[in-house]
């Protein structure tokens, strides 16, 4: 069972919550409520959300926002003011030095890349403002392989549930894998500054999620807005 949350006080970082040039991570407020349920409740959210489909009332998904939750935030995009997503650290165990991380987007976000830089932002906030030791992320089956590339240099592939998640009419495996804090200290600042810097073209486009002027690192990274 996880310490609770006040055994280990945050060491907070100056603006923990610094954006990129496209997205920037803010803290939920009373007026994203419809946007929220509308996020949970997509139908082509499914296995990707805790609802998995059902049709849940609005205030049963305001209820669970929080469940397991330690900090968690709205990807918005700085072009437009929308909120484009949702960014959630959860499940910590500060005792053993680990927590989860997952993300979810909008479907006109998803495969654009905008999502990826928020789960990057996610990462960032974790890693600075808590002692965690890694990071795990649940990926479904048809999702893995888009991470296989960057096992053993980005990701560790902690464990694998065969026929674990059933979605679309199927049983498919779900992986587990994790990010380490050395691995994110090693290749996450120079990701980061050229993710902010407004001299550089956009590392991931914005209308097809291709991987024009992505390092091998940013590709991996990417894979995680699909997820």
């Amino acid at each position: 069972m996880s310490d609770a949350v006040t055994d280990r006080p945050a060491v907070r970082p100056t603006n923990p919550l610094s954006g990129t040039r496209r997205v920037r991570l803010r803290t939920l407020a009373d007026a994203d409520s419809t946007f929220l349920y509308e996020l949970m409740s997509a139908p082509d959210a499914g296995g990707r959300v805790r609802f998995a489909g059902a049709t849940p009332s609005p205030d049963q998904i305001v209820a669970s926002l929080w469940e397991g939750v330690l900090a968690q935030f709205v990807v918005e995009g700085l072009s437009t003011g929308r909120a484009l997503g949702l960014v959630a650290l959860t499940t910590p165990n500060f005792r053993d030095g680990w927590a989860y991380l997952s993300a979810v987007g909008t479907p006109s976000a998803q495969g654009s890349g905008l999502i990826a830089e928020g789960v990057l932002l996610g990462f960032d906030y974790a890693f600075r403002t808590w002692p965690f030791r890694k990071i795990y992320m649940e990926v479904s089956e048809t999702s893995y392989g888009a991470f296989r590339s960057g096992l053993g240099r980005f990701f560790t592939e902690e464990g694998r549930l065969r026929e674990h998640a059933f979605w679309d009419g199927r049983y498919g495996d779900l992986f587990i894998l994790s990010v380490l804090r050395a691995t994110w200290a090693e290749q996450a600042p120079e990701v980061l500054a050229r993710l902010r810097d407004d001299r550089r073209p956009p590392v991931w486009p914005v209308t097809d999620g291709g991987s024009d002027g992505r390092t091998p690192a940013e590709a991996k990274l990417a894979a995680i807005a699909d997820e």
